[in-house]
């Protein structure tokens, strides 16, 4: 209809008719794309939605298994503490030689952290990072994703450094069969041989060094997982179900002081 109106115009020369008619032409193009822009940014915002809640679902899942691996770490470490103290003092006190020998085994054991990331992965790999609008969400998420990277990386380092109990102790360690245990097996240690051994007492207390350190990395990654998930809430003005961690690595000296 448009454009007979407009040939009609141009034949009749009225160029009244004819500026009208494209102004028409063109404010209906403009609206047009106005439209579809209005649109696809309503869409955008709706997928952005989506995307964070299911962000903030992953972060509480993330946080809950690294508290979980956080924990685990300070109860292994507290007992090869307490396995390095019977060591270095020449006696086991009050450590049975269970105790003693789960303690020491923990000194070369260094986990990968894995918490759930697919969403992560999916923003980062996939490239969608960019439908996030709020930069500190984007900084939280690539802080978070930064953190887990560097934990990845120190692991083959502490890894190699340390040195099996067995391969250190040598002759002091022997397995035993025991049919009555789910692994078919028991290890025992020769304690009085082992702290005699100035070689394995220095490696094994150096190994605390090794252990604390991957306890300070993974806090990093709670705390970043944190950060990403209250920033990431704020924004959908829900609630980051993540509690701050208080979590004492090692006692304090002056409180085991006699």
């Amino acid at each position: 209809m448009i454009l007979q109106n407009l040939s009609k115009a141009v034949r009749e020369q009225n160029y009244y008719a004819v500026a009208l008619e494209f102004v028409i032409v063109i404010a209906g193009v403009v609206i047009g794309f106005q439209i579809q822009a209005w649109a696809q940014d309503q869409e955008e915002k709706r997928e952005e939605q989506a995307v964070l809640h299911r962000l903030l679902d992953e972060s509480h899942e993330a946080i809950a298994y690294i508290d979980a691996e956080i924990a685990t770490s300070v109860r292994s470490l507290n007992l090869l503490d307490q396995a390095v103290a019977a060591l270095n003092s020449g006696t086991l006190g009050d450590l049975t030689q269970a105790e003693f020998v789960n303690g020491i085994w923990r000194s070369a054991r260094y986990p990968a952290l894995t918490p759930p990331r697919a969403v992560v992965d999916e923003i980062i790999a996939g490239g969608r990072i960019g439908l996030i609008e709020d930069p500190a969400i984007r900084e939280a998420l690539s802080r978070y994703q930064r953190s887990i990277d560097h934990y990845a990386q120190q692991l083959p380092y502490f890894r190699n450094l340390a040195e099996q109990p067995d391969q250190l102790g040598g002759a002091a360690f022997a397995s035993v069969y025991r049919p009555d245990l789910p692994e078919r097996r028991e290890t025992r240690a020769n304690f009085e041989m082992l702290a005699s051994d100035d070689r394995f007492v220095r490696e094994m207390t150096g190994s605390l060094y090794g252990q604390m350190a991957m306890i300070s990395y993974r806090r990093a990654v709670r705390t970043s997982a944190s950060n990403l998930c209250h920033a990431v809430a704020g924004d959908l003005e829900r609630v980051c179900q993540a509690s701050p961690m208080i979590m004492e690595v090692l006692p304090d000296p002056e409180d085991t002081a006699p």
